[in-house]
């Protein structure tokens, strides 16, 4: 799938109103996380599939070089902003490695199939020290796992894709949620170390859930992570090192952004090469 298929629906479709609503919180989101990592006043930014503008308009206010993409080539310009059209994420993007401080990539990665693929084109484009950041639906939290549980399916903002739906407009539908465990692995295979979770709607659902299951969902993760993997590493003498990143990931995995909000926006830091 291309990027433009996603692009043309990220907004739309079943969920309409709904989606839009949410698309402000998560833009309010991101915004206050790229505030938590200071970028300075002047920092190139790249905004992945900018639709209308919203994201830009704000980043230029605040004092930032910033850009967009879209994919289709006959869009009109929105107003000053500086936007390259005719962008295709999955083909690669027309930019030298290391051009941004910050990429910003909002509502899309749910609709593409190879993350492994996006993730790595993302981060070439990262200047060593710069950030990526990234925001998708959280099917992590725990409504989603315990939704999963009960019918099969995890909750995005999405109902389920009718059976019958042509396999042109299955682009439609978050099919391709990426969960959180291979996110953080294909961000460490791409030189990016994961620094900062950003906040989200929380339903009021999830204030019953948390201090339910949390106990039980920390105990399992954890001897998946630290007790149950341990003997693996250990016999192939890759314990520490690998360890180390499994104890950083069940810090995150167990935090109120992963478990109760959402959307997962995270803001990860491109290591000196």
């Amino acid at each position: 799938m291309s990027l433009a298929e996603a692009e043309e629906n990220s907004g739309g479709g079943d969920a309409g109103s709904h989606e839009r609503v949410l698309r402000r919180s998560d833009l309010q989101g991101v915004l206050a996380l790229l505030d938590k990592l200071g970028a300075p006043r002047g920092a190139r930014i790249l905004e992945v599939s900018c639709r209308h503008g919203e994201l830009l308009r704000e980043l230029n206010r605040r004092g930032f070089d910033a850009r967009g993409t879209r994919f289709e080539t006959n869009l009109p310009p929105i107003g000053e902003l500086a936007i390259d059209n005719g962008v295709d994420l999955i083909r690669g993007l027309p930019y030298p490695d290391g051009s941004f401080d910050v990429v910003i990539i909002t509502d899309v990665i749910e609709h593409l199939e190879p993350h492994a693929r996006l993730i790595s084109e993302l981060a070439r484009i990262v200047k060593s020290g710069g950030y990526l950041i990234i925001s998708t639906v959280n099917v992590m939290r725990l409504d989603s796992r315990l939704a999963f549980l009960l019918s099969g399916f995890h909750k995005t903002k999405r109902r389920v894709m009718p059976f019958d739906t042509p396999l042109g407009d299955a682009r439609l539908y978050h099919n391709h949620p990426v969960m959180f465990p291979y996110l953080y692995y294909l961000l460490i295979r791409n030189g990016l170390e994961l620094t900062a979770l950003g906040r989200s709607r929380v339903k009021a659902i999830a204030y019953f859930l948390y201090p339910l299951f949390l106990p039980l969902v920390a105990l399992n993760t954890w001897f998946l992570l630290m007790k149950r993997q341990r003997r693996y590493l250990v016999r192939h003498n890759r314990a520490r090192p690998s360890l180390a990143l499994n104890r950083k990931l069940l810090g995150w995995m167990l935090s109120r952004q992963v478990l109760m909000h959402d959307h997962l926006i995270l803001a990860a830091h491109k290591l000196n090469s």
